[in-house]
Order: structure tokens, then C-alpha cells, then sequence
């Protein structure tokens, strides 16, 4: 009987990825970088014209667009929110490292808008659009390579 409240506990916070579309948003990032993510993983954070490219991709394009095993996430800010009934939109900000045998080999920040939508009371993404991108080469970059 006592082991019953921690259990709830524990339960309750497992699920709470996408009662809100900030805790959507973190959720899908947080889970992406760093790993190899499944289909399944990014289709079942993802709706509209996200979720229609994911879909459309191959078993290639998609190994590609999911391995981001180089990339070491350094921060992740959500930096305004405006919501009208259903849908959000959600600026934030990421900044990465990018790995290349061992090194880091770029620094990155990158800002972004994702709209995301409370579908049967669970909030996807729909589209994402870029507003800005930072690198800096942590070392000299060669074109020829």
C-alpha cells in the first residue's frame, strides 16, 4: 500500500511530455540529439507538414535525417510563446556542438519558430521554419575535404 503513491508519482511524471507545448517542444528536441531516433519516435511528436515529410522519406533519407549522434546539445531556451485557442507558436533557441572523431569541430546556435497544435488533447509539431543560424568553426575549415 505504500509503494502505491510513489508509483503514481512516478507514472505522472513520465507522461507529462506533451501536456503543454513547451513540454512538447523539449521533449522531441531533447530526445533527438545526441541519438539515433526511430520513425516511430518522430511520428509520434509530429503532425501537419512535418509529420507529411517524415513520412514521405525513405528508409535512406530518413537514416540520414536521424542520426545525429555528433551533435551535443548545449542549450535549449524557449524564448517567447503566443497561443490562440488550439495552436502555438514557440520561438526558441538551441546551441550545439558538432563532433568529428572525438573533437568538436563546430559550435552552433540556431534559432528557430515551431508551430505546434493541441491534437486530442496532446500538442504535436507542425512546422518548424528557421530564423537564424550561427556557426563557428572551432578549428580551419578545408573545402577540399
Amino acid at each position: 500500500m505504500k509503494w502505491i503513491l510513489p508509483v503514481l508519482l512516478i507514472l505522472a511524471a513520465c507522461n507529462q511530455d506533451n501536456l503543454s507545448p513547451e513540454s512538447a517542444l523539449k521533449s522531441y528536441m531533447d530526445g533527438r540529439m545526441g541519438t539515433i531516433v526511430t520513425r516511430d519516435f518522430i511520428l509520434e511528436r509530429v503532425t501537419g507538414k512535418m509529420k507529411q515529410s517524415f513520412e514521405n522519406m525513405d528508409d535512406e533519407e530518413f537514416k540520414k535525417a536521424s542520426d545525429m549522434t555528433n551533435i551535443k546539445k548545449e542549450s535549449f531556451k524557449i524564448l517567447s510563446k503566443s497561443c490562440q485557442e488550439k495552436k502555438c507558436f514557440l520561438t526558441y533557441s538551441v546551441a550545439y556542438q558538432t563532433k568529428a572523431e572525438e573533437k568538436t569541430t563546430f559550435a552552433t546556435e540556431v534559432k528557430k519558430i515551431a508551430e505546434v497544435v493541441n491534437e486530442g488533447g496532446k500538442w504535436l509539431i507542425s512546422d518548424v521554419s528557421n530564423i537564424k543560424t550561427y556557426h563557428e568553426a572551432l578549428e580551419p575549415i578545408n573545402p577540399l575535404e
